[in-house]
């Protein structure tokens, strides 16, 4: 059987969305469908503004801007992430402050945070790395003792609850991506930030484009006004919506995108009940079978993961590279657990950071034994049968 691969998943809903917009929105400037996107994604964030750009990657490095931190300033934040949570620190100055992980659930261990905490620590970033989550209720407990901000990447997963409320009401500012793997995508891009103040609503606008004073006429806290002529700071006459107020970086979103992504919102549950429902039935058939120990959702959770992981334990009848030979010459692809331990790879290898004196054993153990196997919704019943007989092979062969 050849295994679908994740990507977007889409019908004539979206083809007649991004059509209508073509057809009565001849200059493509960001407008409705945007707008829309921006509101409705707030809500699952819990936030009161979005701010749509061009991906998940460009809405972690607004975030960590939104924070107006110094160089030398620390963030607490997970060694098992991505790049684009640790790139952004690095380019702008800003130590990452690492935290062992939770060995089954390969998340942030929130009992570690306090320990790491310095005079110099501003924030908490963490993911919900793979779709799990963390402690989001310790993580603002910490937070609120020591005032720290606090950033809730969720990048991989969208519409998380815990204790009964969404993951992101703990969090200043929540990110997510629509990149075509992710649970659902703007035409195979974009991503969004989510705030609160108007302020950091005013500040993010900016940054998205290009600095300029007009973004919060357009569309942040100045909307409806009419703009005033006034002086810059020499004196000189000036129409003030062309005035620069900071340095943007043109992250520009797509009224296409945002049109094609309005239609996959509504898709959300479907999609994130096919991979919940993928999920269970990989876990299911893991959990009869020795040598491996399953990724474990956070107590008291209502998550989606994004991908199956598992760890191979050292008793098991096969290695992590026989595992992985075996699946992909039956079509089954494997991935590792995101970076493993980002201070091993070899761009992060030198970069300035602080870490516990004893390391990060759980995180290098994840690095060195875990994998992940597909569970996205374009995958069916059928699809997911095909994995677990392949599997049942590979214990028959490796016993």
């Amino acid at each position: 059987m050849k295994l679908p691969p994740a990507g977007a998943s889409h019908n004539e809903r979206e083809i007649e969305a991004v059509l209508n917009v073509m057809k009565n929105n001849p200059t493509l400037e960001i407008g409705e469908s945007v707008a829309t996107l921006e509101t409705q994604i707030a809500e699952l964030l819990s936030k009161n503004h979005g701010v749509m750009v061009n991906s998940g990657s460009s809405s972690l490095r607004l975030a960590i801007d939104l924070l107006r931190l110094e160089p030398g300033d620390e963030i607490i934040t997970s060694p098992m992430t991505f790049s684009t949570d640790i790139a952004p620190m690095v380019q702008s100055g800003i130590v990452p402050v690492f935290v062992d992980i939770e060995p089954n659930t390969y998340q942030l261990d929130v009992k570690k945070i306090v320990d790491m905490i310095g005079p110099k620590t501003k924030a908490i970033l963490t993911p919900n790395l793979c779709g799990n989550c963390p402690d989001w209720d310790q993580i603002r407990t910490i937070a609120d003792a020591h005032g720290l901000k606090v950033i809730e990447d969720s990048c991989d997963v969208l519409d998380s609850w815990q204790r009964g409320k969404r993951t992101g009401a703990r969090s200043d500012i929540s990110v997510t991506s629509f990149a075509r793997s992710h649970a659902m995508t703007a035409a195979g891009t974009g991503g969004m930030v989510g705030v609160n103040s108007k302020e950091d609503h005013d500040l993010c606008l900016s940054l998205r484009r290009w600095g300029r004073r007009s973004e919060s006429y357009l569309y942040g806290s100045r909307k409806g006004e009419t703009a005033q002529f006034g002086e810059l700071a020499d004196g000189t006459p000036y129409d003030m919506v062309f005035v620069f107020d900071s340095i943007g970086y043109n992250f520009e979103p797509n009224e296409l995108s945002a049109a094609y992504g309005v239609v996959q919102l509504q898709k959300l549950d479907e999609f994130n009940g096919q991979r919940n429902t993928n999920w269970q039935t990989l876990n299911d058939f893991m959990a009869k079978r020795e040598g491996v120990t399953t990724g474990k959702t956070q107590p008291e959770t209502d998550t989606t993961w994004m991908r199956f992981c598992f760890t191979v334990d050292e008793e098991a009848p096969f290695t992590r590279e026989q595992v992985q030979q075996f699946l992909l010459e039956r079509g089954v692809s494997t991935r590792m657990v995101w970076t493993g331990n980002i201070l091993r790879q070899p761009g992060f290898s030198h970069i300035t950071h602080r870490k516990p004196e004893n390391g990060l054993p759980n995180c290098d153990h994840a690095m060195d034994k875990a994998l992940t196997l597909p569970i996205h919704h374009r995958l069916n019943a059928d699809h997911i049968g095909y994995i677990c007989e392949q599997l049942d092979h590979m214990w028959s062969h490796y016993a």
